[in-house]
């Protein structure tokens, strides 16, 4: 088999990857440390003809194809193809300030597209971790800081530059090809190859930010101030609240340190004092640290990247429920207690604003109400935890199934169809497996959240 995917290396100019080679270990790394998938090439294309000319060289071989972006999807489908398609040298970004669009390839990260687009005040809504893949968290939908504004990341996407199953490279938008374009926003990699993408860019500079720390009994108090802030229907507002174990860091109380904690990053993307007005009946709680601040939106976007690095062992679950936080405060108060590492969390992010006035029948995401995305994550440093870890995390998981009304596959460890059918109606996976019928009949594209033929 290697000698065979060897001669890759004839075809393309990007470095091919074989078991034993340098920067082979390196490559078939992902976010989350427990996955060890050792795929029998990994192939580095430098555009998107090389992308389709490695998919066509593993299809007529016969051999299965996955597509590594940032690396970050939980499951672990990044490499778990013979032959992975990896988009680390697509990882260029071009901004066209006066035009507000942003070019970027389908590698790139977060960090990628904020830190320059933020040179002219610009931004479009992103992941919250900087190193995130810009690629898969775009496709299964894309909930940021910015997107109680602005919308999802997919609201935002106006086109991208698509390797389809047949290895043809196509120019995807709304009026080239709509019904592909239509999946392609919410319904993840099942449709293609993404090897650039095109976003449109908001003015956004500074930023309202930080962090809030308060002692875990008064998560009732913080949770029914968060549902008071969120009536008021702001746009502006975009923050969100984290159980989590408090960290050694310097400023955080020794007392606290190691115990469990509710957190809320107070994001206001509007006028600064109007922000900090806003944000008074939190602060008014005592919190034991208060870092709320101005700042660049890019300081903003990597403030969670230190609690996030790579190579942690991960299992994630979520759920979209129309039950508030304050309406659930034991179950999450009794999980945080239950923190099987100090490395694990449940994020609780409201779904509002621009979200929700995108018509549901625009896109392929599932959910457009008003809502919670809760995303219980397990997480340990060794094999050792693992068993506790999944534990945990299914057992809050199934507590939320609950009150789900949807999913986010995009924070999914569970890898099956059942999860796939929980994300969308009946009506919605049909036009979804309509158009994968259309674009992808042998499935070629199923090492992801997998949508059938």
């Amino acid at each position: 088999m290697s000698a065979d995917l060897s001669k890759l290396r004839d075809v393309l100019s990007g470095r091919v990857l074989l078991p034993g080679d340098d920067g082979y270990d390196t490559a078939r790394a992902l976010h989350n440390g427990a996955i060890d998938n050792h795929p029998d090439a990994i192939a580095q294309p430098v555009d998107g003809q090389e992308a389709a000319t490695a998919l066509r060289y593993a299809r007529d071989r016969g051999l299965s194809v996955s597509v590594k972006g940032g690396g970050h999807g939980v499951v672990g489908h990044a490499t778990a193809g013979e032959v992975v398609i990896d988009l680390e040298a697509l990882r260029g970004v071009r901004i066209d300030p006066a035009g507000r669009l942003a070019v970027a390839g389908g590698g790139a990260r977060w960090s990628d597209v904020d830190v320059p687009a933020a040179e002219h005040g610009l931004a479009v809504p992103g992941g919250r971790v900087t190193h995130t893949g810009i690629g898969g968290f775009t496709l299964g939908g894309g909930d940021g800081w910015l997107s109680t504004r602005f919308g999802l990341t997919i609201d935002n996407l106006v086109g991208v530059e698509l390797v389809t199953a047949d290895g043809a490279l196509l120019s995807v938008d709304a009026d080239s090809e709509p019904d592909l374009f239509w999946a392609l926003r919410g319904g993840g990699g099942n449709f293609g190859i993404v090897t650039e993408l095109r976003y449109r860019l908001h003015e956004v500079s500074v930023v309202l930010g930080g962090m809030l720390v308060f002692p875990l009994p008064l998560f009732p108090q913080v949770a029914a101030v968060m549902d008071e802030l969120n009536a008021a229907d702001r746009d502006e507002w975009g923050g969100a609240m984290v159980l989590l174990s408090a960290p050694d860091a310097p400023f955080v109380p020794a007392e606290a340190v190691g115990r469990p904690v509710v957190s809320v990053v107070p994001v206001w993307s509007g006028d600064i004092d109007e922000g900090m007005a806003f944000i008074a009946p939190l602060r008014a709680l005592s919190p034991v640290v208060d870092l709320a601040a101005p700042m660049p939106y890019p300081a903003l976007q990597g403030l969670i990247d230190q609690g996030n690095p790579d190579g942690l062992r991960n299992y994630w679950t979520s759920a979209f429920v129309k039950t508030s936080p304050a309406q659930m405060v034991e179950p999450l108060m009794e999980a945080a207690t239950r923190f099987p590492t100090v490395l694990n969390n449940i994020i609780m992010a409201p779904i509002a604003g621009a979200i929700t006035r995108v018509p549901l029948e625009d896109t392929a995401f599932p959910v457009r109400e008003d809502c919670w995305f809760i995303h219980p994550i397990g997480r340990g440093t060794s094999p050792e935890t693992d068993d506790a870890v999944r534990a945990w995390a299914k057992g809050l998981g199934a507590t939320l199934r609950a009150h789900e009304f949807s999913t986010y596959l995009n924070t999914e460890s569970e890898d099956g169809a059942s999860r796939v059918k929980d994300a969308f109606s009946d009506a919605r996976l049909d036009r979804l497996k309509k158009v994968k019928q259309t674009w992808d009949p042998d499935n070629v594209f199923r090492h992801c959240a997998n949508i059938a033929p």
